[in-house]
């Protein structure tokens, strides 16, 4: 299976280049941008769903701003035309945004910046699996710290993947580092996990497969544009 992970940072954006980008939004996505109290964060949201739709149209054809989207009962978006078998998933953090984009698999994607204040122990005991909480705590510092975002963000990736959000409690599977791989009792299936480190960024990718060919593109916002 083919995925398509695109990475966009929000350094490279000129301020000039916003209201075009926000142009390749549709009125729904635009309010919801509008609704967000900071603009880091409203930022973030529009680069992504930007990001999305060029990168749907590179893939498929048709004009970025075409695209239509509906969400599952748990939230999970999904292509309602043009009528393609194209499964996606969108994270935004400030300064960093990232979509993934795979034909007929379902996958998810998340980003966190690695300098993000977390207290990482207090966490992982609320909500990570008993082997993740004692892999973090026979580390400590940087590796504590960056072995913590690696399990969050194959997580987060995982429980977009299967739609399920917040619904699926994050200790009802393990996480396992070096390489990534996944223990979900309830779920034996094939699935396939990546991690990265891009800078100050954490990036996982999850996937209902058996095997995948990951292609991996940092973009570069004037890009976007043409």
């Amino acid at each position: 299976m083919a995925v398509c992970v695109q990475t966009l940072a929000l350094s490279g954006i000129a301020p000039d280049s916003w209201p075009a980008l926000a142009d390749l939004l549709d009125d729904a996505e635009r309010a919801r941008a509008a609704r967000f109290a900071f603009e880091d964060d409203r930022q973030a949201y529009v680069a992504a769903h930007a990001l999305l739709r060029v990168t749907l149209s590179e893939m498929a054809g048709g004009a970025p701003q075409d695209w239509r989207f509906a969400a599952a009962r748990l939230g999970k978006p999904y292509l309602i035309d043009p009528p393609k078998d194209l499964r996606f998933s969108v994270t935004h953090a400030r300064g960093m945004v990232a979509v993934a984009i795979a034909e007929g698999v379902e996958i998810g994607v998340d980003v966190e910046p690695a300098n993000r204040r977390a207290e990482s122990m207090k966490l992982a005991q609320r909500f990570f699996a008993p082997e993740e909480t004692s892999l973090l705590r026979a580390l400590d510092g940087a590796a504590r710290r960056d072995a913590f975002f690696a399990i969050w963000t194959l997580k987060e990736a995982v429980v977009k993947a299967t739609g399920e959000g917040l619904s699926r409690g994050l200790d009802s599977f393990t996480i396992h580092l070096d390489p990534p791989r996944m223990t979900m009792p309830d779920d034996p299936g094939a699935w396939r996990l990546e991690h990265w480190r891009r800078g100050d960024y954490h990036l996982a990718l999850a996937g209902r497969c058996a095997s995948w060919d990951v292609a991996l593109v940092e973009r570069e916002a004037g890009a976007l544009l043409g």
